[in-house]
Parts: structure tokens; C-alpha cells; sequence
């Protein structure tokens, strides 16, 4: 049985939006690091983080999901 060969311009644009999350989150994480953040500034930030792992949480299950569908054709 051959194997299957997942086509990666299928996949591409679910792997770009997962990158550029990816580089948003770790943005946060260093932004917490200052030194000198009000407590607003964290609550905002700690706000931002959540909602960036949320879509990267989303952004996997879809990429999973894509995965999963050309490993079937």
C-alpha cells in the first residue's frame, strides 16, 4: 500500500495563521516581562494572551481537522 502524500497547498494558509498567532502570543509573553506595567497594562495584556491562545486552540483543531481530510483522499 502506497503511501498517501498530503498536498502542502492545502494545508499552507491554515500553517501561515497559525504562525503569525503563534508570533502574536509570544509577543505578549514578552510584553508581561516588562518591569514597570501598571496593573491595567498586565490586565490588558493578560486579556490579549488569552484570546491569542484561544485561537491558536481553534487554529489547531482546524489544522487537525484539514490534516486529518487529505489523509483520507
Amino acid at each position: 500500500m502506497k503511501a498517501k502524500k498530503q498536498n502542502p497547498k492545502l494545508i499552507s494558509p491554515l500553517l501561515e495563521e497559525l504562525e503569525k498567532e503563534c508570533l502574536t502570543t509570544v509577543k505578549y509573553v514578552e510584553a508581561l516581562k516588562v518591569k514597570e506595567l501598571s496593573e491595567a497594562q498586565k490586565e490588558d495584556i493578560l486579556g490579549e494572551l488569552s484570546a491569542s491562545i484561544t485561537h491558536l486552540r481553534i487554529q489547531t483543531e482546524q489544522l487537525d481537522k484539514k490534516m486529518e481530510e487529505i489523509d483520507q483522499i
